[in-house]
Order: C-alpha cells, then structure tokens, then sequence
C-alpha cells in the first residue's frame, strides 16, 4: 500500500534564513506543504517569495504565542498586544480566561494576510500547537468550517510516547496531545491528517538520515495519513539573533539544523504520496 504523507513545513516566514531553508527543501522534493507565520521578521520575505513555488500547499501557521497580535491587545496579549509565552496562554485558556472573540478576531486577521497576499490557504495549524487547546480549539473551529479550512490535528502514534522514555516532560506533552486528539477528530470540519509525527519525538537529537524518517513512519499504520511535521532552519544570523542568546532554545535548534541537512541531502520519502491538506477533499 502507497504511503500517504503531507510532509509539512511549520514556520515559514519566521525569519529570511528559515524561509531559504524551507524553499531548499522544497526543491529537493522532500516538501509537500508549510505554514507561514504572517507576524513575523521573515513574513514579508516569505510573502515576496513564496509565489515561486506554486506547487507547494501553503496554510496559516496560527501564532499566539509569539510576536505581537494583528488585531491588536486583547486578553490574549499583554498591554503593548505583544503574545504571551504559551505556559501563560495554557494556564489563561484552563482556567477559563481565554475569550472566544479574542480567538476569533485574531485568526480571521492572520489570515486576512494570507488572503491578501493573493494565497489560498490550505489549512491551518498553530505554533507551539496551541490550537489543540479546548478554548482556543472551539473558537476557531466555526471559522474553520464557515471557510471550508482543513486543520492539524496533533496525533501522536503511541509509540512515539515511549520514544521519549528518558525526557519525562516530552512523554506527558505527548500523552496530552493524544488525549485532546480525540476531541479535535470530532470537531474537525474537513477531513484531516490521521497521524502526526516529528523527529522531536525521539530522543536522538540528530544527526538525521533516511532511516530516521522511516523509524517514524515504521509507527503508523500505513493506511493512515500521516503528517511528517518537519522544522528545517539553516542558522543565520537572523535567527540567532532572535534565540542566540536563550540556552534553553538550543538543542531545539540543533535538532532544527539537523533536520535542514537531513532534508537537502537527498530523496527521504521515495515510494510515498506527498499531497497537501486541500488534497485530502477530494479523496
């Protein structure tokens, strides 16, 4: 049985040196899709750009986490409407603080700036995969559904949850994740990935290869479509200049360069079909 994969790109349009990396890809036909940040240092270089590349699936790369609102200070943003960290945002949208119209406002703004743009969005998922938040989950979903927008769904395989044995955080992180699956599947309103996997599930921080890739897969039935979330960053100055300076964020990083390297070094997903979200509509 073929493989099915949308073979995803999150942060486009973090800064220019992540957009080269993302389009490096691209080319070397390990890419089927990404998603753009549209509030971001490298939004504009990515809007100019990606018209290039009119083969591959563009969504919206929800951000309420980082960088400052387009529709400007809410509940979701501190005073200046810059976005709070995401252990703020959890902790607001558990105890009820996260008001729906907040949500709203701001989804339908980020992706005004697609639209703009002259891009048709293919789906939409979110930084740091905040959109599987129950709060922040229902607000969107009527948008979603009023524009016949598919979405991430964060579906770990179960067996990426052992894979991280030995990173405590990571396993409950992804328990989490399996367990909001769930309840986004029944609010889904378009068909969607059935799985989702990354190379920050495993505890190898890399390099990648080949093998990598199909360890990965080797954990999802092969009937299922799976997303491949993939983060390759070539380490410019831009970026660095944005979480140099912030050790904690560096092994992320590391991960990210190994990745980019990995992705350009040759074909990893021969024998599979890549496709887009928009694609899964007319299955």
């Amino acid at each position: 049985m073929e493989r099915v994969l949308i073979v995803n790109a999150d942060d486009l349009g973090l800064c220019p040196s992540v957009n080269q990396a993302i389009f490096e890809v691209f080319e070397a036909g390990n890419l089927s899709s990404a998603t753009l940040m549209v509030n971001m240092p490298g939004t504009k270089d990515a809007l100019d750009r990606v018209g290039a590349y009119p083969a591959l699936g563009v969504g919206l790369h929800f951000c309420l986490t980082e960088g400052t609102s387009l529709s400007g200070p809410s509940g979701l943003t501190g005073p200046d409407g810059s976005f709070r960290p995401r252990p703020e945002l959890a902790k607001a949208a558990v105890k009820g603080r996260v008001q729906a119209p907040d949500v709203v406002r701001e989804l339908v703004a980020q992706l005004a700036v697609l639209e703009e743009a002259g891009i048709a969005p293919t789906h939409v998922d979110s930084h740091q995969h905040v959109h599987m938040l129950p709060a922040i989950l229902e607000a969107m979903v009527p948008v979603l559904r009023e524009r016949d927008l598919p979405m991430r769904i964060v579906a770990p395989p179960r067996a990426a949850l052992w894979s991280s044995w030995s990173r405590p955080r990571k396993v409950a992180k992804q328990a989490l994740n399996a367990y909001l699956a769930d309840r986004a599947f029944a609010r889904a309103p378009t068909p969607t990935n059935q799985a989702l996997v990354s190379i920050h599930d495993l505890d190898d921080p890399g390099p990648y290869d080949k093998a990598t890739y199909s360890k990965l897969l080797s954990w999802v039935p092969p009937d299922r479509v799976t997303e491949v979330m993939v983060h390759p960053y070539r380490l410019g100055p831009d970026l660095l200049e944005m979480y140099g300076g912030d050790p904690g964020k560096r092994p992320f990083l590391e991960r990210c360069r190994h990745e980019y390297e990995a992705l350009t070094a040759g074909p990893i997903f021969g024998g599979a079909s890549l496709i887009t979200f928009r694609d899964l509509q007319s299955r």
